[in-house]
C-alpha cells in the first residue's frame, strides 16, 4: 500500500493563513483583557474618589473667576508699577550723582588736607 501526500501552494497559504489568524486573535484577546483590567481599575479609582472629584469640580469655576479678577487687577496696576519703576530709576540716578559729588568733595578735602599737613623736615647741620 502506497500512501502519497500532496500539498499544493494554495493549501500551504491556507494553513499559514489559519495560523496567522489564530495568532492575531490570541493577541487581540490578550490585549482586550488587559484593557478591561485597566478600565476596571480606573473605574474603582474614580468611584473611590468621587466625592473629591465633585468637590474639585464645584470649586473650579470660583477659582477661575478669582484668577480672572487677579489678572485684571494686575493689568490695571501695570501702569502704576511702571511709574514706580521709572521713579526708582530716577532716584537711583540722583543718588549716584550725589555719591559721586560727595566722593569728589572728600577727595578735594583730602588733597587740601595733605597740602597743610605735610611735615617739613629740617636738616640739622
Amino acid at each position: 500500500m502506497e500512501f502519497t501526500f500532496t500539498l499544493s501552494l494554495k493549501d500551504l497559504f491556507f494553513i499559514v493563513g489559519i495560523f496567522a489568524v489564530a495568532f492575531v486573535t490570541y493577541y487581540l484577546i490578550k490585549i482586550l483583557k488587559k484593557l478591561y483590567s485597566v478600565l476596571d481599575s480606573l473605574q474603582v479609582l474614580v468611584n473611590r474618589n468621587k466625592e473629591n472629584i465633585n468637590n474639585t469640580l464645584d470649586i473650579l469655576p470660583k477659582l477661575v473667576d478669582n484668577v480672572n479678577k487677579i489678572a485684571s487687577n494686575i493689568e490695571a496696576k501695570g501702569s502704576e508699577i511702571s511709574n514706580i519703576v521709572s521713579s526708582a530709576d530716577e532716584v537711583a540716578a540722583t543718588i549716584d550723582d550725589i555719591v559721586s559729588t560727595i566722593s569728589d568733595v572728600i577727595s578735594a578735602f583730602s588733597q587740601f588736607k595733605s597740602l597743610f599737613s605735610k611735615k617739613r623736615y629740617k636738616i640739622k647741620r
